[in-house]
């Protein structure tokens, strides 16, 4: 037996710690692209579990706005909307697809177009500018409109990707107001126009149900989409039961991210494979400056905890390799950061090691944390042992909790003591650092660092920075730059998605915070399509991990 641990151990430490694989262990060519079901089968069904922003996920799939987020050079694509024009810095002109219906079978028109987004005007969501920038919409005929902007907004664009069109007795019955997360799937029902319709269940950020029911939308404009006929998805699960679901049983769960940790138990798995992909998601490390341990006040203390926490020893060790060491708490894999990472060489004074001793020693930090985040946390604690600080745990297994008192702080009411948080800052707003920058804006819910008023100045010069220029970059290097000066969150490295995903799924991750559910496809020989309940024994060995290119749909 030990022997078998010990030459385990090794093939851990060769496949997953290196670039190599190990020759004599054989892989089954993964054949399931080959072997595709019939679009929406009847019985086509997946289970997926989602820790991290699932009502941003799900409103995504079930809803449809003017462009959708994609991993293309532009960031997205047309959805409702076929084309547009922007006339000058404050006009666009929009002309919409024709034959669109809303999730009911009922015609989604112009009235219906004029109708949102004047609700939304009134009522915007709370995680840009948008909510600070007044707009008139005008009708040009049945199928083109135009929006003027009040002043020049330089975000709108990339607003309008989370802008989603509702039939009218949801807004009316269900006031989807903007929040500081969703509002998009307050109810189940045909409200609205995406590829998915939300059956079962609600997801908003602080609220949600454990689990929801989607079901393919027969009238989704694009016939291509979607290819599966339902999926349920679960909010929280306890991470440890989550895995061994994945790997050990069949039927259960199909897909979801996993700790790094854990990447051997779904390689030698019967039933899953790991798929691996650059990513702009983001692991935020968040120190509490408002009522948090009041050591970390003091900016001397937060730059010897980072400084104390070796990034390539946790990139190796902990994250096994799954990702890149960034100077910044922003993903390295944004375009920006990345020009800038390589551009400007940020300068800082190294502590000692008496130094570090002298700042860190007896510091006790009390850390809130989803389960799934524990691999992490466990080697930065490993870590910071050696300079005499102590971690103390309070853990969930669901981000609702974790929105609760992360959202609650800035305004003194959160109820649970927490000097570190740990938030899955999946890529929301999609290959554009404000995902992570938007907890920076020290008057929104989501920022714990207080006053900063450099770095408000800063924030206004990014809303009307036109990407690709000059002054984008220079504002982009001064948030980056302020934001480690202060060390406003615990650095760590940027990280792959590493994804367990059932052997007779066909699944592509996007790099950012979508997961495109309807273009999954699964294969005949998928649990929920098979006659046999069997799954093929020769179908149980496992499957060479699988990297996705790392460039990008152009």
């Amino acid at each position: 037996m030990y022997k078998i641990i010990f030459f385990l151990l090794i093939f851990v430490n060769i496949l997953f710690c290196s670039n190599h694989v190990v020759s004599k262990f054989e892989f089954r060519e993964d054949k399931s692209s080959k072997n595709i079901a019939p679009v929406l089968h009847p019985k086509s069904h997946i289970n997926i579990f989602l820790p991290s922003i699932p009502y941003s996920y799900v409103a995504k799939a079930t809803n449809a706005g003017l462009i959708r987020s994609y991993d293309n050079e532009q960031g997205w694509v047309y959805d409702l909307a076929k084309s547009h024009e922007r006339v000058d810095d404050f006009t666009y002109i929009f002309e919409l697809r024709k034959n669109l219906k809303f999730q009911n079978g009922e015609n989604f028109t112009m009235d219906d177009v004029l109708y949102n987004l004047n609700f939304f005007k009134k009522h915007p969501l709370l995680y840009t500018n948008i909510d600070k920038i007044d707009f008139e919409v005008i009708k040009l005929d049945e199928y083109r409109f135009k929006i003027v902007l009040k002043e020049k907004y330089e975000m709108f664009l990339t607003d309008l990707a989370r802008v989603f069109f509702y039939t009218k007795e949801y807004i009316d019955k269900y006031n989807p107001i903007g929040k500081e997360t969703g509002t998009a799937n307050k109810a189940a029902g045909a409200f609205s126009l995406g590829p998915y319709i939300l059956k079962e269940g609600f997801a908003l950020g602080e609220l949600q149900t454990e689990k929801l029911e989607l079901v393919a939308n027969p009238y989704y404009w694009n016939k291509e989409y979607p290819k599966i006929k339902s999926i349920t998805v679960y909010t929280q699960l306890d991470i440890n039961k989550a895995i061994k679901d994945i790997s050990m049983m069949e039927g259960k769960l199909d897909l979801m991210p996993i700790p790094f940790n854990k990447k051997l138990d779904i390689v030698l798995s019967d039933y899953s494979k790991l798929i691996i992909s650059k990513s702009t998601d983001n692991f935020v490390l968040f120190f509490n400056l408002i009522n948090g341990n009041t050591k970390l006040q003091n900016k001397n203390v937060r730059q010897a905890l980072n400084q104390a926490v070796n990034q390539e020893n946790l990139l190796n060790f902990v994250y096994k390799k799954e990702g890149e060491v960034s100077p910044f708490t922003a993903s390295i894999n944004y375009d920006i950061v990345r020009k800038i990472a390589n551009k400007y060489k940020y300068e800082e004074i190294q502590l000692s090691e008496e130094e570090l001793n002298k700042s860190l020693n007896g510091l006790e930090l009390n850390i809130f944390t989803q389960d799934r985040f524990m691999f992490l946390l466990k080697g930065i604690e490993f870590q910071l042992k050696k300079y005499g600080v102590v971690f103390n745990y309070t853990i969930t297994n669901s981000e609702k909790d974790i929105y609760k008192q992360l959202l609650s702080t800035n305004t003194n009411k959160n109820t649970q003591n927490w000097d570190l948080l740990v938030w899955g800052d999946d890529d929301w707003y999609y290959q554009n650092p404000w995902t992570l920058f938007f907890i920076y804006e020290t008057s929104g819910a989501w920022s714990t660092i207080g006053k900063d008023d450099l770095m408000q100045e800063y924030i206004k010069q990014y809303f009307v920075s036109k990407i690709g220029t000059q002054e984008y970059e220079n504002v982009t290097k001064d948030i980056l730059f302020r934001a480690r000066d202060m060390a406003y969150t615990l650095r760590v490295p940027s990280l792959n998605k590493v994804i367990a995903v059932n052997k007779e799924v066909i699944y592509k991750p996007y790099q950012g915070g979508i997961i495109p559910l309807w273009e999954i496809e699964i294969t005949n020989n998928h649990w929920s399509l098979r006659d046999n309940p069997i799954y093929d024994d020769s179908l149980k060995k496992s499957i060479k991990p699988k990297r996705i290119n790392d460039e990008i749909n152009k």
